[in-house]
């Protein structure tokens, strides 16, 4: 049997990297990336005020409470720090002929800030 009629070793699928047992340890140590854990607290805060908004019989009422106000601000706040400092911590690439950022080879678009109105339309749309 010739080296070209053997059959694969398919106990190992192919990957296209490696980490190194220093690079796994770091990953381990250092948790998981600012940028997600962001991300992971925008999806939070925006589940809990429409569930709020959901349970309310008078959602646009309830929009104008301090409390949800101050949600809403914590949720704003979230989105500008997580637009400041996600490209970095992605480590996004640059497009050299316009100087765009890319995320998965399209332009990097950061998230919009939420508004009252955004969370009513949301809450209507469940």
């Amino acid at each position: 049997m010739t080296k070209a009629e053997q059959p694969a070793d398919t106990l190992a699928p192919a990957t296209n990297f490696k980490l190194s047992v220093e690079e796994r340890l770091n990953a381990y140590v250092q948790g998981v990336p600012g940028h997600i854990r962001r991300r992971r607290q925008i999806e939070d805060v925006e589940a809990r005020l429409l569930a709020k908004l959901a349970e309310a019989e008078a959602p646009a009422a309830i929009v104008a409470s301090a409390e949800i106000a101050a949600e809403l601000a914590r949720l704003n706040d979230l989105i500008a720090r997580h637009n400041r400092y996600y490209p970095i911590e992605a480590n996004l690439a640059i497009e050299l002929r316009t100087g765009r950022l890319l995320e998965r080879g399209a332009p990097w678009r950061p998230l919009p800030a939420i508004t009252a109105a955004d969370l009513l339309a949301r809450a209507a749309a469940r």
